[in-house]
């Protein structure tokens, strides 16, 4: 394996580089960004993780992962071993593969119980989990995000008082875990003693889900008690995920009605608006109106650009201004793709220079060369599939819905949605378009058109659908 040009430590700063550029941020920094590598071989890279809970959840789910940005790094096939690295003392277990998904009380969990023989590991505070470099300050504002940047900054300033709920909501990787991270930080920096807990929802599904299946009857007071009486401030990631899950929203509905009576503040994210949980009790639903529901929308081209110039310093790059313009013009989607192409320019600057052994500037050039085969792509007249596909990733569905014969509402809508894009879009007529979605009648096209018209001049959260899957479309 070829030496990483600073040591050990820089071959996994580059692994973070290229992670954050393929694997949701939650992800990295939950999990990854906990990892060192201890030793490399030709063959094998040593990888520390803190103890057996740790190392079973990233066997199951994340080590393949791991080796393929390895092997990308180092241009050589690799094997990764994962060694518990406690009190300087590390225990290897060589990695065979996948390995099936620990049990459920394997899993990290707040309450988790720990197997026989070893002690429980000493649970991190809450805040710990509050990321410091995502910050109200170091949130980019711009007419797409203005409202939800207000709103964020006016209930750090009145905790419970102010917009109870906060609601934010909008597409991947355009802000919302940035803006939660930073309402917890700047809640705690204006009032120290202020309880904080951050969590994203797959862990209060797992929390709420572990205490109701433990014999202990204990185990449910300790859930309630961890999110309701020791918290001031709730702040739940990426609500969407309880949808379907009726046991968890009924425990999430009492918790929402004890903190909001007591004056604590409740702060969620999710992927769409919430009139679109379709999943969801309406009970709940319209609790998530009382407050303030802020979306906060894909960025324009200015504020691409301030965007990316705040990541050149963040980051410490030399970027010309033309490659921040070719960036932004040509990167149209979300904050994350535009951060993902300074990862990928940055750590082709870094690889280059291994060969070379000197730094290559990064320049339009280099931009070109690296990003321009993705991103430069001629454009391309959308097709009936193009967008089926797309309104079926934005509704969380399979295209085999939007073309079948289900009639709920939660693939009704969707499928008159697309109906509606494939008629704006395309120079399909309405038989050909009834035909595109399992031979339908041209009747029913021309109903569903009808019906969206319509709802876009009253709806507003089909109005943030449409525009949401316009984007994904690159309209």
């Amino acid at each position: 394996m070829p030496p990483a040009p600073d040591g050990l430590a820089d071959l996994w700063t580059q692994a973070l580089v290229h992670l954050r550029a393929t694997t949701r941020r939650s992800v990295v920094d939950s999990w990854f960004a906990k990892m060192a590598v201890l030793r490399a071989t030709d063959a094998t890279v040593h990888l520390s993780v803190p103890d057996d809970h740790f190392r079973d959840y990233i066997e199951a789910h994340h080590l393949d992962t791991i080796r393929e940005c390895l092997q990308a790094i180092t241009q050589h096939p690799v094997a990764v071993q994962l060694e518990i690295d406690a009190d300087g003392v590390a225990h290897e277990r060589p990695v065979r593969g996948k390995t099936p998904a620990p049990h459920a009380n394997q899993q990290p969990l707040l309450f988790a119980a720990a197997p026989a023989g070893i002690e429980p590991r000493q649970q991190p505070a809450a805040e710990a989990t509050i990321l410091p470099r995502f910050t109200l300050e170091s949130f980019v504002v711009g007419h797409s995000n203005q409202l939800a940047a207000s709103a964020a900054r006016a209930v750090t300033e009145s905790p419970g008082q102010t917009f109870n709920p906060l609601f934010l909501y909008g597409g991947v990787g355009i802000g919302k875990t940035h803006l939660l991270h930073a309402i917890g930080h700047a809640a705690r920096a204006l009032q120290t003693e202020l309880r904080v807990r951050y969590v994203p929802a797959e862990t209060f599904i797992e929390d709420t889900i572990r205490a109701m299946r433990s014999k202990e009857a204990s185990a449910r007071t300790d859930v309630r008690n961890l999110y309701r009486d020791g918290v001031d401030m709730l702040l739940i990631d990426d609500i969407q995920f309880l949808q379907g899950k009726e046991k968890t929203q009924e425990e999430f509905f009492h918790t929402f009605n004890a903190l909001h009576q007591a004056g604590k503040q409740v702060v969620l994210t999710c992927d769409r608006f919430p009139s679109e949980l379709q999943q969801f009790h309406d009970r709940l639903r319209s609790r998530f109106d009382w407050g303030l529901v802020a979306e906060i929308a894909p960025p324009d081209r200015e504020l691409r650009c301030a965007i990316l110039r705040r990541k050149v310093v963040e980051a410490g790059l030399t970027v010309p201004e033309d490659v921040i313009t070719y960036l932004a013009e040509h990167l149209r989607n979300n904050v994350r793709e535009l951060e993902g192409a300074l990862n990928k320019l940055s750590a082709h600057q870094m690889l280059s220079s291994r060969s070379s052994g000197a730094l290559r500037p990064i320049d339009l050039t280099l931009a070109r060369s690296v990003l321009g085969p993705l991103i430069e792509l001629p454009s391309r007249q959308l097709t009936a599939e193009t967008i089926q596909r797309a309104t079926a990733q934005h509704f969380s569905l399979k295209v085999t819905d939007l073309k079948g014969a289900r009639r709920h509402r939660n693939v009704v809508i969707p499928r008159m949605i697309a109906t509606h894009l494939i008629r704006k879009h395309t120079p399909l007529s309405y038989p050909d378009i009834g035909r595109v979605f399992g031979g339908r009648d041209h009747s029913t096209a021309m109903h569903a058109c009808q019906k969206v018209e319509w709802m876009l001049q009253t709806d507003p959260a089909i109005q943030a659908a449409v525009q949401a899957i316009e984007t994904l479309l690159g309209k």
